[in-house]
């Protein structure tokens, strides 16, 4: 499982999500997600 597919599973499979879009937001600082992957993740696209 590499980055996205983990921050997508922690953001959508969870009510509430266990990983919040400050996390999300964080991993693009580290250069671990881009932001379009970011956008994918919080409008629901799998």
């Amino acid at each position: 499982m590499n980055v996205y597919e983990m921050a997508r599973h922690y953001y959508q499979d969870f009510t509430p999500p266990l990983w919040d879009r400050a996390r999300l937001d964080a991993l693009v600082k580290a250069g671990k997600l881009t932001q379009e992957q970011v956008e994918e993740i919080v409008n629901g696209k799998k």
